[in-house]
């Protein structure tokens, strides 16, 4: 026995030898994966047949009716949602030698020690524990290696959308890397025997920039001159206050001098200036891979594709130095055409405008490459995923965007769309597009409840076309552990997502270890940044995006965390029926504290009772709150609290409780 795990995995009964250590478990690598996968095998009915079919697939085949309400895609209103990367999720010391290794070695008894499909399967058990029922998969293509911004490709560096990272195999499933594929339908399948769905987060804006298909389709892509890669950046507009381009007014973005100079650095794809040299150079690239394709086209042809930058104006993030974008019109929009000096000798650019196709259109769309767009999510559900999320859909041409949601659902009419938008305020025309939820503004809002944010958010949910996410921390923001009220604050988090109107509760994988380090630099960015842990742990200062990253499975709380998302999860499943139901959510009334307490309200069919949430969101002080005006309550009983306290006090339908800094009581009543 010499396979380290984390211990929290172990949650299912094995039966075999391991021996117990510093909060892992020393196993058998082989014996303990086929234990699992057995384990889990048995979760499910004997008959069912669940290979490469979505899980509404597997219902519809056993004559069970699909849980959407309304229109297809529905279900998700009800899930509790995990969001992983596989890389860094499973990823782990099994060897204890003090660091994550990025590949396994070459003797027989090295494994690989970053995440796997196959590792993934082995924390399923622990995700059912804490009641997930919908695992978001950040990006599982096979990913490029130049221009990384740590050891690691960054998931959402695409050299080929249509084949799986083979970082992602386990040795323990085989020597051939080829197998990813297999072992990909494996972990969906498992997923699925537990009643969890498995959705996939998708990028069709942007690819690596020495994405696969450069070679086939050049045009696909914008070009510069290799002189202006060193200092890349998208042009300052000192005299623009707005974050997005206007239709009606470009001429204020492209009037500025620094536009103009952007405009020059573009060149014609080398397939169109070298035709006979380009199709030499790509046959030749095709049967020997040059090891770094853009320097091999730079200095053949002078050109490379460009990092890319934000679609906000005067936005302070730098260039995405390792994406570039997509080029999906053939001809300029209209609107720009017009304020070009000679639009016809004008190499196609990358703009504010550009990138925001929603905006402005070309005449002259890009067919075969939005075709081939529109067949990347197709393509993964042949191992059988049920819904995807769309990574900046906000900037597709309407009509692309309308192809990509079409087309999964001519093969599973059930199949979920997820929409990026950080806010709420387009939930109307989210909804109207076919999207069946939002990320919404919840990462933001509850780590400044005091603020009073949450307080706002909460007042619109119930007018939302349709639910948004519930979440403390996202890939891409600050973990919550880092945030005011720290470990008390991703606590409550925990408990109060499982109990908001129209919102999916999502638990970014790690908050459930009270992990501090955040993955990526994307969202909210402040201090600690990604100095959040010691600096004597190994990983001071790493990103998941970016680097060799694991989670801290053993951190103190650990176990107390996981148990008190399980509790929670299984009442927001007991009273689902209530949560999940526009006619029964109410805001109660507060006669004290009203601006120190978050309250929510579910009145529970068939009885006069109904379900409380209360939160103090002072993470200092105990607050003390009444409320008022319920029905008919009587008998109220706490049914979860973090912080034990005394029982609420009921006297003339006024229920009194007092709340410890931090603490989330619910309550019957």
């Amino acid at each position: 026995m010499d396979y380290r795990l984390p211990a929290l995995w172990d949650c299912w009964g094995y039966a075999g030898p391991r021996t117990r250590t510093h909060g892992q478990i020393i196993v058998n690598a082989r014996e303990y994966v086929a234990a699992c996968l057995e384990w889990i095998r048995g979760q499910s009915p004997p008959d069912a047949k669940y290979a490469r079919r979505s899980l509404s697939r597997v219902y519809a085949d056993h004559g069970a009716r699909s849980r959407s309400r309304g229109r297809p895609g529905d279900w998700i209103a009800d899930q509790t949602m995990y969001g992983m990367m596989v890389r860094m999720t499973t990823a782990w010391d099994h060897d204890a030698d003090g660091r994550i290794a990025a590949a396994p070695g070459r003797r027989r008894d090295r494994y690989q020690e970053l995440g796997t499909f196959l590792k993934s399967c082995l924390v399923l058990p622990l995700l059912a524990k804490m009641g997930v029922t919908t695992l978001y998969l950040l990006p599982v293509v096979k990913i490029s290696n130049l221009f990384r911004k740590g050891e690691l490709g960054c998931p959402y560096s695409a050299k080929d959308f249509l084949q799986l990272d083979a970082s992602l195999h386990d040795p323990l499933a085989g020597d051939d890397p080829a197998a990813v594929k297999d072992e990909f339908a494996v972990f969906v399948e498992c997923a699925h025997r537990l009643g969890m769905r498995v959705m996939l987060d998708v990028a069709p804006r942007t690819a690596a920039r020495d994405c696969d298909w450069i070679l086939e389709h050049p045009e696909w892509f914008y070009w510069i001159d290799r002189r202006f890669e060193a200092d890349w950046r998208a042009p300052r507009l000192p005299d623009v206050h707005y974050e997005n381009p206007i239709p009606g007014r470009l001429d204020e973005v492209y009037r500025v001098p620094a536009v103009r100079e952007h405009l020059q650095k573009f060149r014609v794809a080398p397939s169109i200036t070298h035709p006979r040299e380009w199709a030499e150079f790509a046959a030749g690239a095709r049967r020997r891979p040059p090891e770094n394709l853009m320097a091999a086209i730079a200095h053949r042809f002078g050109v490379i594709t460009p990092p890319g930058f934000s679609d906000v104006i005067n936005d302070r993030q730098p260039a995405w130095s390792d994406v570039t974008y997509f080029r999906l019109y053939l001809d300029h929009a209209p609107e720009a055409a017009a304020l070009l000096e000679d639009p016809e000798r004008q190499p196609p650019y990358v703009l504010f405008d550009t990138i925001k196709c929603n905006l402005f259109p070309g005449r002259r769309p890009n067919r075969e490459l939005w075709n081939r767009l529109a067949d990347i999510i197709p393509f993964y559900q042949q191992f059988g995923i049920d819904g995807a999320r769309l990574d900046m859909a906000h900037a597709l041409p309407s009509d692309l965007e309308r192809t990509i949601l079409d087309r999964p659902r001519r093969r599973d009419p059930d199949f979920c769309f997820f929409a990026e938008d950080l806010s709420a305020r387009n939930h109307a025309r989210v909804r109207k597009a076919g999207y069946n939820v939002l990320l919404g503004p919840s990462w933001y809002c509850q780590p400044r409840a005091s603020d009073g944010q949450m307080h706002r958010m909460l007042a619109e949910l119930p007018s939302l076309k349709l639910p948004v996410l519930a979440a403390a921390e996202t890939p891409d923001t600050p973990r919550a552990t880092v945030r005011r009220g720290g470990p008390r604050f991703s606590r409550q988090a925990v408990v109060v997502n499982m109990f908001l109107p129209n919102a999916v509760p999502m638990i970014n994988s790690g908050m459930e270890v009270l992990e501090r380090q955040p993955m990526n630099l994307g969202l909210d960015v402040g201090r600690p940044g990604r100095y959040a842990l010691p600096r004597r742990d190994p990983q001071y200062g790493k990103l998941a995006f970016f680097d060799p990253y694991a989670l801290h499975w053993t951190n103190p709380g650990g176990p107390e965390m996981v148990d008190l998302i399980a509790r929670a999860s299984a009442l927001r499943r007991r009273f689902l029926p209530s949560i999940t139901r526009k006619a029964a959510w109410f805001f109660p009334k507060l006669a004290t504290n009203a601006h120190h307490i978050l309250a929510t309200g579910f009145r529970v069919p068939g009885t006069r009772k109904s379900l409380l949430m209360l939160a103090n969101i002072d993470m200092n002080k105990p607050r003390r709150t009444t409320v008022v005006g319920l029905r008919s309550p009587r008998d109220p009983k706490v049914l979860l609290e973090i912080v034990p306290s005394p029982a609420p006090r009921l006297t003339a339908r006024r229920l009194t409780l007092t709340l410890a800094p931090g603490d989330v009581k619910i309550v019957r009543a």
